[in-house]
């Protein structure tokens, strides 16, 4: 794992640095969770990220270790681009940073370390209390069905 230098901040600048400083946290957080939940869901799951953003390689090992019951596949790829694309495999995904996905998938408009740091804590959070195979353990939003249109507009 890499250490974070300001200077490679610096390289990326992005459009939601005001956004961001508004935003409703826990909007973010809601969106946050429903793509950790969908994460969980799925058979498995490729980041591709900005060369700039810091990840685990590891995760797929600590998830496992959380709740020996889930196993998934991780694959971490590299782009050029100030956006993290999750492609869930048999699940819907997302994007996190400025890019809005199609309607099918969650937009965290967050900065791409802070939104993977959290969507991180997030996947661990819920794997930890045995999710997807837990009773309410998923959160408030996980009770009733995600509408992703009603989140955007909430975003503005």
């Amino acid at each position: 794992m890499g250490v974070p230098s300001h200077s490679g901040l610096m390289r990326h600048p992005s459009s939601l640095v005001g956004a961001t400083r508004s935003m409703d946290t826990e909007l973010c957080v809601r969106s946050l969770r429903e793509l950790a939940r969908r994460t969980l869901r799925s058979r498995g799951v490729i980041f591709t990220l900005p060369k700039f953003v810091i990840r685990d390689e590891d995760l797929e090992l600590q998830l496992s270790d959380l709740s020996p019951s889930l196993y998934f596949g991780i694959e971490f790829k590299d782009h050029e681009y100030n956006y993290i694309v999750i492609t869930n495999i048999g699940e819907s995904g997302g994007i996190i940073g400025p890019k809005t996905p199609s309607a099918s998938e969650v937009w965290v408009p967050l900065e791409p370390q802070e939104g993977f740091d959290n969507l991180i804590k997030e996947i661990t959070s819920l794997a930890s209390a045995g999710y997807p195979a837990c009773e309410g353990c998923g959160g408030r939003d996980a009770q009733h069905p995600w509408d992703e249109l009603a989140m955007r507009e909430s975003f503005t």
